[in-house]
């Protein structure tokens, strides 16, 4: 028989016994309630009264007929002839491919008018995890709202027009995109003679025009306009200019990608003006100054200060591909009546902003263009004859990373690369300051200001979902990244300093007094820890089996303690947690926590791990400070480690040898020996 099997007989009889009994049977009612607890939320029937709620404008309803499947709105009785069509109203899973919020695809009814714009929507169907947690929170006030009296010609962009709900990016844009797409086919199918489908035709033939032109067909144009600026020493700086007032016409000059990151920077910089693009090209000895640029119009001239100048690419695409060496574009101030002829000057001589020795190239936008930049119908006299091979409007496919980035707000981002810097340092300097730093900052930033820690259920989710599931929130991609990429080479240090309830129970164990703290029997520990193991194992087969439950919350605390949960049921949960960091350190993450269990079966492949040292066979400072009670020895349990380092830090002074005293050591011995006692 093994020591440990002795050691379990030996302590069951005992009242250590009836703490690892109770310990299952919380587990066993835990499982019990799950599954009791956990339903698939059913879909809300589509009635007349639904169907009223999205287009308030209609009194009667036709029934979902057509190809596309609509519902038509009328004023007056349907049945009658004289009846008044208002609009129509469709739900989005009659239009694949739905978008897929944070748990499944969310199902919605929509209305629209004759002209394109959105009468209301109604969210039909939904699953998503955190539901239980923070109750209906698509259907709040506020966020259904918004896409009433939107029209479809609109980006629909969470962050730009869009605000979305508070620490669910993920559900929003899945909301925002298919209400929009769907909402284009519909018009695409039944909205032929609108004045929506006319403009936005016009707006194809205006950019076939363009397309078909060369770069120097646009210089005889008068869209691109070439400007010389020859330094005082001879050498000669070459500018072309050009107007992307319209998003077909600013990927056709410098390509899709460009355009899109110059326009989003345009975006987060300053909320008005169009772009005109500079090329950069020449031998000039002095380099492009943006300082050196101004506008002028009439007697008004505007510098063109650093947030009105961003960076458009190597010009290696587009119609500018091969013309210029690099590109930026001038965010154009909203004071220029661009109906008439602006000049931009460039000073090659004084003060840079001071326009000693200036160069001028008169501008103006050519009428297409400008017609293009300003929406509505685009007058018949500036287009070409139609022709039957004449295209449609085709709204572009956007990437993957070119909705993740335009999506992305820039100081989510900028905060979560700082805390995970500062994750770093601490783990790199072995720095007990630092560590504490950053789980103060991961504690308040990341578990109540914005919520966006990593979960269990980004694994359960991921499974019903896939990979793309992540693709629309960049700040909990980078955190993921992160967190995987790190338990691959070193271990847990997300569990260490960024696991917003791991910073908890820190400060917890920090705050209670040692004589509180409880040291779990050895024999018991061995055996619990692989709790957490099964209760992962069990999430994992259960989001495979069935897609349309929402287990997580019942296992893990985090959207219950930092979401602040309306259910009593998940708080008298958390409260068994937390009630068990009083007294033993890290106890969720030694016992319960799923996500440990993932990440610890991860890191038993990491390369670089703690290294022990000789005197560890006799010294156990290092085991008894350890939170997980990781440490047996000379030897560390790997997957139970969460590299918080505090058995490093403890060596880190001697430079790999043992620093402690020996009567440290032989008291430390002496503990360890009561507790196996």
């Amino acid at each position: 028989m093994s020591y440990k099997n002795q050691a379990l007989r030996s302590y069951f009889p005992s009242h250590f016994s009836v703490s690892l009994k109770r310990i299952l049977r919380f587990y066993g009612v835990l499982f019990g309630l799950a599954a009791a607890c956990a339903n698939a939320q059913q879909p809300i029937e589509v009635t007349e009264d639904v169907l009223k709620a999205a287009m308030r404008e209609a009194d009667s309803f036709s029934l979902k007929e057509g190809n596309p499947p609509v519902y038509r709105g009328y004023k007056g009785d349907a049945s009658s002839p004289n009846a008044e069509l208002v609009g129509y109203l469709f739900e989005t899973p009659d239009y694949p491919p739905e978008e897929v919020g944070y748990s499944a695809p969310i199902d919605v009814l929509v209305g629209i008018e004759l002209d394109g714009t959105l009468t209301g929507i109604e969210v039909l169907h939904y699953i998503e995890s955190y539901k239980s947690i923070r109750g209906d929170f698509i259907n709040s006030e506020y966020f259904p709202q918004q896409f009433s009296r939107k029209n479809i010609v609109e980006d629909f962009r969470v962050g730009r027009d869009i605000d979305g709900i508070s620490r669910a990016t993920i559900t929003s844009w899945a909301v925002a995109r298919g209400v929009r797409d769907s909402a284009r086919r519909v018009a695409l199918a039944y909205l032929a003679d609108s004045e929506y489908v006319a403009a936005t035709s016009g707006d194809a033939v205006a950019l076939k025009v363009y397309e078909e032109q060369s770069w120097d067909d646009m210089i005889d144009s008068g869209l691109v306009q070439e400007m010389l600026v020859v330094q005082p020493d001879g050498t000669e700086l070459e500018l072309s200019l050009a107007f992307m007032g319209h998003d077909g016409l600013g990927e056709l000059l410098i390509g899709e990608d460009d355009y899109s990151t110059a326009d989003r920077d345009a975006s987060n910089r300053s909320r008005e003006g169009r772009m005109l693009l500079v090329g950069i090209d020449g031998n000039s000895s002095q380099p492009f100054r943006q300082e050196r640029l101004a506008i002028k119009q009439g007697e008004e001239v505007f510098p063109v200060e650093r947030p009105r100048f961003v960076y458009a690419g190597s010009a290696d695409d587009g119609k500018i591909a091969g013309k210029t060496r690099f590109a930026g574009a001038i965010v154009l101030m909203p004071e220029l009546d661009l109906t008439q002829p602006f000049s931009v000057l460039y000073s090659t001589e004084g003060v840079v902003g001071e326009f000693g020795g200036i160069h001028e190239m008169a501008y103006q936008v050519p009428p297409l263009a400008l017609a293009l930049s300003e929406g509505g119908t685009i007058p018949p006299d500036l287009l070409p004859e139609p022709d039957e091979d004449s295209p449609r409007f085709q709204y572009p496919d956007e990437t993957v990373w070119s909705e993740l980035l335009d999506s992305a707000p820039v100081s989510e981002v900028i905060a979560v690369i700082l805390i995970c810097a500062l994750v770093m340092t601490a783990f790199i300097r072995k720095s007990a300051a630092f560590r504490w730093a950053a789980l103060t900052v991961t504690l308040f930033y990341l578990g109540w200001m914005d919520g966006g820690f990593v979960s269990v259920s980004h694994i359960t989710n991921g499974i019903k979902l896939g990979p793309s599931l992540f693709l629309n929130d960049l700040p909990l991609l980078i955190i993921i990244v992160f967190t995987v990429v790190t338990a691959l080479l070193w271990g847990r240090i997300f569990c260490s300093s960024l696991c917003p309830f791991g910073a908890l129970q820190d400060f917890i164990t920090r705050i209670v007094p040692k004589r509180f703290q409880y040291q779990v029997p050895q024999a018991i520990h061995d055996v619990a820890i692989y709790l957490k193991y099964a209760i992962l194992a069990f999430l994992v087969v259960m989001a495979i089996a069935y897609a349309d439950l929402s287990l997580f919350q019942y296992f893990e605390p985090f959207g219950t303690v930092f979401y602040i949960s309306r259910s009593m049921v998940l708080w008298g949960i958390a409260a068994v947690f937390l009630l068990g960091a009083l007294f033993i350190p890290r106890f969720y993450c030694r016992y319960a926590c799923p996500l440990g269990a993932a990440l610890g079966v991860v890191s038993l492949v990491s390369p670089w791990r703690i290294k022990r040292v000789p005197q560890c066979d006799v010294c156990k400072v290092c085991e008894q400070a350890c939170p997980t009670g990781a440490i047996r020895g000379p030897k560390i349990d790997f997957k139970e480690c969460v590299r918080c380092d505090i058995c490093e830090i403890k060596l880190i002074e001697q430079k790999g040898s043992c620093r402690h005293s020996m009567e440290h050591i032989i008291a430390s011995t002496n503990t360890a020996s009561s507790n196996t006692a």
